[in-house]
């Protein structure tokens, strides 16, 4: 059962930490972030609530041309693994996956209908590829899109040659397989495995998740999660919705995420959900 307005404007009242998702939460469906999102989030900054990027994607990739605005002190990247100071540089945690097991999952990943993805734990974030080839790129992911990093190599062989750290390994994938099948394989090899959208999931070190990040910085900040609000739309924010003083979804959100918030806006990431809900209860 989830909170009435009222409830959610008294648990407001004690928010110190905003952690908020990137992709259909923040950003619009181009990729971009609305004016009126960027005025609210620097509202916060002035009223003393700190906001938090709270993503999948790695830190290296988390640049002021994707956030919109350069004003933030914390992330929390790659699903809890890497938390970082982005005034000092400091990385509060830093977690990759050994180059064995990255090989490993790969070769056990690397089945037809099923294009791979990964993040190099190096300055750029490199992101390279693996999948069988380009008519199989095309039919998991519709569209006649082919980048260079998505090519044939023998990635697993290239990562345990060169002892390279892994940040995140994604899959997307198409019928017949399910999540469920690819959350199995993280299970064997001891990863955390996260839903990150419609037939995609991501792998990441074990133990770690959004809502850790999250603590670790209101830890640092002299608060507790009890004082964080968090907003998201989809499974990898499940964690960081449940755990959060106020959890709240964005009106695209899926099932999952809407079943594990406090609240569920009216308004979606197109309709400037993240703003309308700062504005209404987090700057009064």
């Amino acid at each position: 059962m989830g909170l009435t307005e009222d409830e959610v404007a008294a648990r407001a009242r004690d928010i110190k930490v905003f952690g908020f998702d990137l992709d259909g939460t923040f950003l619009r469906d181009d990729k971009s972030v609305s004016p009126r999102t960027r005025a609210a989030v620097r509202a916060l900054i002035e009223r003393g609530i700190e906001p938090v990027p709270t993503t999948g994607r790695t830190w290296q990739r988390l640049c002021q041309s994707v956030l919109g605005m350069d004003e933030f002190h914390y992330t929390v990247c790659a699903c809890g693994s890497v938390i970082r100071d982005r005034t000092t540089g400091e990385f509060l945690r830093h977690d990759v996956i050994d180059p064995r097991t990255a090989a490993e999952l790969i070769r056990r990943l690397k089945q037809p209908g099923v294009v791979i993805y990964l993040c190099l734990d190096d300055p750029y974030g490199t992101r390279l590829g693996d999948c069988i080839s380009r008519d199989e790129y095309v039919r998991v992911r519709g569209k006649e899109r082919w980048k260079e990093p998505l090519t044939c190599y023998d990635v697993p062989a290239l990562i345990e040659a060169n002892r390279w750290g892994v940040v995140k390994v994604g899959v997307r994938y198409a019928a017949p397989w399910r999540d469920d099948d690819f959350i199995a394989i993280g299970d064997e090899l001891n990863l955390t495995s996260n839903p990150c959208g419609p037939n995609n999931v991501e792998y990441n070190v074990p133990g770690v998740s959004k809502a850790g990040g999250l603590a670790t910085v209101a830890g640092r900040l002299g608060c507790t999660i009890d004082n964080v609000c968090t907003i998201g739309d989809s499974g990898n924010d499940v964690e960081m919705l449940r755990a959060a003083g106020l959890g709240i979804a964005m009106g695209n959100a899926t099932e999952v995420a809407r079943e594990a918030a406090d609240y569920t806006l009216p308004f979606t990431n197109e309709q400037d959900g993240l703003a309308n809900f700062i504005e209404r209860y987090l700057l009064v």
